[in-house]
């Protein structure tokens, strides 16, 4: 799948630690320009979610791409790399 689409297809989808906690969905995501990795994902936090212990600017939190651990309908991200 080219960077792209993916990052269109993954632009809209909420964000859910492993634990089955909805953190928020995406609001944008960052990448290297270089190698075209993604880096990080900026995430609108879901009123419910507790933000403590999470640097918050503009309103979003950011999580390091390498906790995404699966991408279904949700973006699961790993509970324990979050901080």
């Amino acid at each position: 799948m080219q960077s792209e689409q993916f990052t269109h297809n993954i632009r809209r989808k909420r964000v859910m630690s492993t634990d089955g906690k909805i953190i928020g969905q995406i609001k944008n995501i960052s990448f290297d320009a270089k190698t075209g990795l993604l880096k990080k994902l900026v995430v609108r936090p879901d009123p419910a979610f507790d933000t403590t212990g999470f640097r918050v600017e503009n309103e979003a939190i950011t999580i390091p791409f390498d906790a995404v651990k699966d991408i279904t309908d949700f973006i699961v991200v790993d509970r324990y790399m979050l901080h």
